[in-house]
């Protein structure tokens, strides 16, 4: 931690300072009961898992609603600093660093930027990497139906095995810091980075998602080296819960990318959250939201059943947006976040193309990691009369190592070639 003094009300509690003794009990927010409500089909989380506790009503088979938070977990949101430029964006505070790391586990964020707390990180050498991979067991609880002959072709084998790998490696401190925040909510935190990806970037990476549906649906050849990188149209993607109950109203495309095939978002979001390796991204997604396309309330931090499974890699800590494509004010698909507006209204994120949104499903510096209630969000629905579609990328880093399952033999240790030629081509 850097020196500068943090309110208590802010709930700023790094895992040290969690000790079970009387000075260090938890805030109200993480043992309250706030009730949340919106329509999504998340499932109910406990009190012992995450800030507060959610008990869903439910509705119908398909809905549950989610009543509004309680006064004291309320009284735990604080808003974006006073000064903050959330206009053209600035660099961080120092305060904000502080939160990054005692919050979220983050002491290395954005290293190298004003106020940062180190200047570097480690290079990763791919030669000491061994990656081990198992697929087909996402997908259940999306496919909700048994595993047959045709479903193994397409997720692969699901026996283990390890891949070996060349000697090269990538260094993220030969990218620039990132200068362009902006602070938009301080507790929860949310932030958006504009300039994120280039415009270039961003049509690549339509594009890469249009060609591989067109292709799949009719008989034109892809080469080689495109047919490797082509990414996987799924459907839906998870957020909270296990079966087809728990998962969020959602009417938009998802792809699944493989790592190597998106070496810039790879590596920009590493060394936006000052990562010395990408084992713990979950597979990158392109999504495509049409004109009327939704995406309902729902949190993106994994139940307390599926976050404290041995066999996964951990609760969700950051989530990561970047958007595609532009919208205007009166276009919809904003990224909405019902409880941080400050009133009546939500806080509104409009995409704006090459901007990152950041936020935090959970406290990855807190022992455990408990699910932060207060981060329920929905995507508005594209307005008809909108110029553009919204097409978005994203990404979840998990708490541990995560195994990949999608598209067939997706490994982080494949992107390292690639990752390390981005960051030679963009050397500050």
């Amino acid at each position: 931690m850097k020196g500068s003094q943090l309110p208590v009300s802010t709930l700023l509690l790094s895992h040290a300072t969690l000790a079970p003794t009387a000075a260090t009990r938890l805030p109200a927010a993480f043992i309250a009961a706030p009730n949340l409500h919106a329509t999504t089909t998340s499932t109910s989380l406990h009190a012992k898992s995450g800030f507060g506790k959610s008990t869903p009503k439910r509705k119908t088979q398909e809905t549950f609603t989610y009543p509004p938070l309680e006064p004291s977990v309320i009284q735990t949101l604080v808003p974006p600093p006073a000064d903050a430029d959330n206009t053209h964006g600035d660099v961080l505070s120092e305060e904000i660093y502080d939160r990054l790391e005692a919050i979220y586990g983050l002491p290395q964020f954005n290293f190298g930027g004003e106020n940062s707390i180190f200047n570097t990180i480690g290079v990763t050498d791919s030669s000491e990497v061994k990656e081990e991979i198992k697929t087909g067991d996402l997908f259940d609880d999306l496919i909700k139906a048994e595993r047959d002959d045709s479903l193994d072709s397409l997720f692969g084998s699901t026996a283990p095995r390890n891949e070996a790998v060349s000697s090269s490696s990538y260094d993220l401190n030969m990218l620039p810091p990132f200068t362009k925040f902006r602070v938009l909510h301080t507790d929860p935190m949310v932030l958006v980075i504009d300039d994120f990806l280039s415009p270039e970037e961003c049509e690549r990476y339509i594009k890469l998602s249009c060609e591989s549906e067109n292709n799949s649906s009719s008989k034109n050849k892809q080469s080689s080296k495109e047919q490797s990188l082509s990414p996987l149209l799924i459907g839906k993607s998870l957020t909270v819960g296990k079966d087809s109950r728990s998962q969020a109203q959602r009417t938009s495309t998802t792809w699944f990318h493989y790592y190597q095939g998106l070496p810039e978002l790879m590596c920009r979001a590493s060394r936006l959250l000052g990562l010395e390796s990408i084992d713990r991204w979950e597979e990158p997604q392109t999504v495509r939201y049409r004109r009327n396309e939704k995406f309902t309330w729902h949190l993106d931090a994994l139940s307390p059943d599926a976050a404290t499974d041995p066999a996964g890699a951990g609760q969700r800590v950051a989530t990561l947006l970047v958007y595609l494509s532009d919208l205007k004010d009166d276009e919809g698909g904003a990224t909405m976040f019902r409880d941080l507006g400050g009133g009546d209204d939500p806080l509104k994120v409009r995409p704006k193309r090459g901007s990152a949104l950041l936020f935090f499903p959970s406290a990855g510096g807190i022992a455990n990691a408990p699910f932060d209630i207060r981060t329920l969000h929905c995507g508005e629905a594209v307005s008809e009369n909108a110029e553009n579609e919204k097409w978005i990328a994203q990404l979840w880093l998990c708490q541990k190592k995560y195994t990949p399952t999608a598209p067939t033999n997706n490994l982080h240790m494949n992107a390292v070639e690639a990752m390390a030629n981005y960051c030679k081509s963009n050397a500050k």
